[in-house]
Order: structure tokens, then C-alpha cells, then sequence
């Protein structure tokens, strides 16, 4: 496991003065691109008692990286961990997985039905592995050279089991959650169901509504 390193905030807020901000929100920057391409992910502790105190964000986040590449899964490749001086935060410095994000490739036009058939391949077989990835949305979604892969990857459980039927449900509510991200592409969520449902280790009865359930959600 990589060290836990300290930085000071002086030397935090130099590494940003330099960077190129990603993501922030009203408290500042969550996400930067720093110059040397690699991403610096800056975890703020929100509640005093939180998992944080056990396992700090930063630490999870790179050991689910870790174990979704031993599981075969792509995503991101932490490079360095530090918690800062004085502070309950901590920052994950990480290569970015090469690719194009599921909604960035949607919005493009550029996603046909055989990629999308894959991808419905690639959510059964994650929860056929027992990775229940509670983030799951087109923006964290990479199609890159290595294969359909994942980002944002601190929300995850691994459990030793297939997912339940009821996991699963969960599962596609999330992936479903900006129904007007779906509803211009019908043909495509067809054949997302389909590459899922051929593999599936689900029984027929579950499987032969599921498509049912998904018209559900997205005509909310």
C-alpha cells in the first residue's frame, strides 16, 4: 500500500495555484489536473464521527483502485496519498484511466448499440463479481483502450457473493437517475439491457422484468 504522506496546507495550495481546476463547489476545488497530467482528489471529512476516522477517504479510495484492477476492472492508478498538516482531510494523487467517459461519448453522439451492448456486459459482470459501485453514472463510466473501466471510485463495496436481486435494482436506479439522459436514446438503453440480461446470473423471471422496471424509471 502507498505511504500516507503529510503536506502541509501552504504546500497544498501551491500544488493548486498551479493546477488546472476540475471540480469544486462552495467550500473550493475537489478536483485539479496538476501539470504533470496526474489528478490530485482532495477528500474533505464532513462529520467529526465518520468511516474517515477509521479509514481515512483517500486510503479507501485507492485501495478499491487497487482492487478493482485485481479483479480485471480498469480504472485509475493512485500514486501518492498524503493527509494534511493540522486538518482532517486527506488527498488521493492518481493517474487518470485514457478514455472517454460514457456521457461524454452520449452527448458526442458518438455511442452505438454494439458498444453499448458491451456495456450492458460490463455492469452485469460487475455485479457478478460482487461489486456493488454505488456511484455509478454515465460520467463514471470510461470507454478507453484498456476496455470499459471506472472512475470516482471511493462509494464501493466488494462483497463475496453475486449482488442481490435487490442490490441490483438499487444499482440501475443509480445508473438511471438522469432519466432525460436516456430518454433521446431508446435504442441504446434497449441494447444496454440486452448485453446485460445475456449475461446475468440472475433467474428468467427477474430477468424477463427488467426491462419493465427500466421503462419505469425512466418515465419518471
Amino acid at each position: 500500500m502507498i505511504t500516507v504522506r503529510p503536506l502541509s496546507p501552504d504546500e497544498l495550495a501551491e500544488l493548486a495555484r498551479t493546477a488546472e481546476f476540475i471540480e469544486q463547489d462552495e467550500r473550493g476545488f475537489k478536483v485539479l489536473r496538476l501539470p504533470d497530467g496526474r489528478y490530485l482528489k482532495y477528500f474533505r471529512r464532513k462529520r467529526f464521527f465518520s468511516s474517515d476516522l477509521m479509514a481515512p477517504a483517500a486510503i479507501r479510495f485507492a485501495r478499491n483502485a487497487r482492487q478493482l484492477w485485481q479483479m480485471g476492472v480498469p480504472t485509475l492508478r493512485v500514486t501518492a496519498l498524503h493527509r494534511i498538516v493540522g486538518e482532517p482531510h486527506t488527498v488521493a494523487i492518481y493517474q487518470p484511466l485514457p478514455g472517454l467517459t460514457l456521457r461524454e461519448l452520449l452527448a458526442a453522439d458518438r455511442v452505438d448499440v454494439p458498444l453499448m451492448y458491451r456495456i450492458g456486459e460490463f455492469l452485469a459482470q460487475l455485479h457478478r463479481l460482487g461489486i456493488l459501485f454505488r456511484s455509478v453514472h454515465p460520467g463514471n463510466i470510461v470507454v478507453s483502450e484498456q476496455g470499459i473501466g471506472l472512475i470516482d471510485v471511493l462509494d464501493i463495496r466488494f462483497r463475496s457473493y453475486s449482488l442481490t436481486r435487490w442490490e441490483r435494482r438499487r444499482n440501475w436506479l443509480h445508473l438511471l437517475r438522469c432519466p432525460d439522459e436516456w430518454r433521446r436514446h431508446p435504442h441504446l438503453v434497449s441494447a444496454l439491457l440486452r448485453g446485460y440480461r445475456d449475461i446475468a446470473d440472475l433467474p428468467g423471471r427477474e430477468l424477463s422484468g427488467l426491462p419493465s422496471r427500466v421503462r419505469g424509471i425512466l418515465s419518471r
